[in-house]
């Protein structure tokens, strides 16, 4: 693999499609850390026909195809990955749509401005989740919450592409959710149909807002270099384990502990990414040591 993008050259396994693919594509741009190697291909579909395509002839060639969303919780390893990298970030992936009480959502909308619609127009139920970063389709995926409420208590059914490039649509019965899990994580999430409860719009307003201040308060500032290490465990945090521990100062090359934060890693320019895989393990291993809890990783390493 070659370190700059290219437009996919004749002889790709994708040239025949309409579709535009990059070679060696950087995928440190696409992560919050921002850190890490090239995708072999990377595309970002314009339409559910031209998505169709690309995973149809990854099946057919038996290429990886991984789905990148906000990037919040992904560590790439520094010498890239051997794979077809997905961006859903079209309008037709990002779109949210109100039909009464219940929200339609694009996989590729920003977590945040799904609950902003929704309160907007007076439906309750997600405005719990406004701080966490992300896109639907991933927040699906990892079943994201905080608060005591999750992505999946909401949902009235999802609509998947298969490795062979149709789509389905599962119901909320047809689908597993647990803590930062959930079973369509074999399936790319195109779209989400979400039902939610009336409520009063202005007072919805004031609980996201202080959820957001709340949110914010919690997470690194004037840093985008920066993800989120552990799951919290049941009944505590992983923040106040970490410093139980005396990982506060940990540092291991460009990665360490946000000082204030300590369920966060940050990253210097040219860390690379076995820093952080490797900060994230010894913290991982002080914790299991020293209180004899084990803690869950939360970023993901491709």
């Amino acid at each position: 693999m070659t370190d700059q993008p290219h437009s996919s050259p004749a002889g790709s396994p994708f040239d025949d499609l309409a579709v535009t693919v990059q070679l060696a594509e950087p995928l440190a741009k696409h992560t919050w850390l921002g850190v890490g190697g090239v995708a072999q291909y990377f595309c970002e579909p314009v339409s559910a026909e031209s998505l169709s395509a690309v995973v149809s002839r990854c099946n057919e060639m038996g290429i990886k195809l991984r789905v990148i969303g906000g990037g919040s919780n992904v560590l790439v390893p520094s010498d890239g990955i051997e794979a077809m990298v997905v961006r859903l970030s079209a309008p037709p992936f990002c779109g949210v749509e109100v039909d009464g009480q219940s929200v339609r959502v694009g996989a590729g909308a920003k977590l945040v401005h799904l609950v902003s619609a929704a309160v907007q127009v007076g439906l309750s139920g997600l405005e719990d989740l406004v701080g966490i970063p992300g896109t639907v389709g991933g927040g699906l995926v990892g079943n994201a919450a905080a608060h005591g409420c999750n992505l999946g208590q909401r949902v009235h059914s999802v609509t998947v592409m298969l490795p062979d490039g149709s789509t389905e649509d599962r119901l909320r019965d047809d689908i597993a959710f647990a803590s930062s899990w959930s079973s369509l994580d074999g399936a790319i999430v195109l779209s989400a149909r979400f039902d939610l409860d009336e409520d009063d719009p202005e007072r919805l307003t004031k609980r996201m807002q202080k959820q957001w201040i709340v949110e914010r308060s919690e997470q690194p500032s004037g840093t985008r270099s920066v993800a989120m290490m552990f799951k919290d465990p049941v009944g505590t945090t992983a923040e106040s384990l970490i410093a139980q521990a005396g990982c506060r100062d940990l540092c291991i090359g460009g990665a360490s502990i946000y000082p204030s934060c300590a369920n966060y890693v940050v990253t210097e320019v040219g860390c690379p990414s076995s820093d952080v895989q490797e900060l994230v393990e010894k913290v991982r291993g002080i914790v299991r040591e020293k209180l004899g809890v084990e803690l869950a990783p939360r970023i993901r390493v491709w």
